[in-house]
């Protein structure tokens, strides 16, 4: 009993800490996405698209001009590894971030869910061995 309550606590306290320093990530997609003829945007701000990582992860900004939809994608990944993607407005240096966190949990690839980028600019964000790597805004 003693080892399963300190699971839970331990469990709890990680949600805590999430909801306190991401209190407005929303790892849920926007409900009018959809992830409909995609592509990989190249004219993007302040960095590439796609990005590869020294050891090989490929981070990448998905996007679809008929949902005004964007994603992320981690590729050639291995489980645990993250991808999430961020959003903001062109003008502004604050942004919203970790939209759609996730890891991958099998497999070597994983798709955030898509978040409305009609007006603002994203980015999609991976993380691998402790490296975080950003594509460029699109």
């Amino acid at each position: 009993m003693g080892t399963q309550f300190r699971r839970l606590s331990c469990a709890l306290g990680v949600v805590a800490v999430v909801g306190v320093l991401c209190p407005a990530a929303s790892f849920a997609g926007d409900p009018d996405c959809s992830q409909e003829e995609p592509f990989t945007p190249f004219d993007t701000i302040d960095g590439d698209n796609p990005v590869t990582m020294q050891n090989g992860r490929v981070i990448e900004l998905r996007a679809s001009n008929k949902s005004k939809c964007a994603w992320g994608r981690i590729s050639y990944g291995t489980p645990g590894e993250e991808i999430w993607t961020d959003r903001k407005d062109p003008s502004a240096n604050e942004h919203e971030g970790f939209l759609g966190y996730t890891r991958i949990d099998s497999g070597s690839a994983k798709y955030t869910d898509a978040f409305k980028n009609d007006g603002k600019v994203m980015r999609a964000c991976g993380s691998s061995q402790g490296v975080i790597e950003c594509t460029g805004w699109f």
